[in-house]
């Protein structure tokens, strides 16, 4: 219940920040300074998964000419969001350096969801204490958060080591 709480409090969080980079016209303002944080699974991952088949063919051969860590063969939400920002999209925390954080930081790591998944990788609790953890350590300022989106990318993989470890034996009522 404590993980659901925070997940909220972080979407609700997400909504104010992303109301306070928009201009009456609801376009986003000019400025370099936006930065984009992705939490998440394989829907938004740039990179993280290291040892995955997303760094071998035909991953990435589309988007960006080579496997590069995404689990697609083009752009993901990832890259689209960055679009509209107008940003280039954030680096993996994974292969981050200290002229990588310009942009925001990806903390996605394919396979994974909101609680423990089959896949064994940093939960969203987990990339979520890790984006605190560099808050903490002063590699993003007041100012980078307030002129900042989160991207949270919850697929189905939760869902899927429910029904795995469950069996036949799940009812689901709607």
């Amino acid at each position: 219940m404590a993980k659901l709480l925070s997940l909220l409090l972080l979407l609700f969080i997400i909504t104010i920040t992303a109301e306070g980079t928009m201009s009456s016209y609801g376009v986003y303002e000019e400025s370099n300074s936006i930065k984009l944080f992705v939490f998440g699974d394989s829907y938004a991952d740039t990179g993280n998964s290291l040892n995955s088949s997303s760094y071998k063919p035909p991953y990435g051969m589309t988007f960006p000419g080579k496997p590069s860590g995404r689990f697609s063969d083009g752009r993901i939400l990832t890259d689209y969001v960055a679009s509209f920002l107008k940003i280039e999209s954030p680096a993996p925390y994974s292969l981050k350096n200290s002229s990588d954080l310009k942009y925001g930081m990806n903390f996605a790591y394919g396979g994974t969801g909101v609680f423990n998944t089959l896949i064994d990788g940093p939960n969203m609790t987990t990339q979520i204490d890790t984006f605190e953890e560099l808050i903490q350590q002063n590699l993003y300022t007041k100012t980078d958060l307030e002129s900042s989106i989160a991207l949270v990318s919850a697929a189905g993989n939760d869902y899927l080591k429910f029904v795995l470890v469950n069996g036949n034996n799940t009812k689901v009522s709607i």
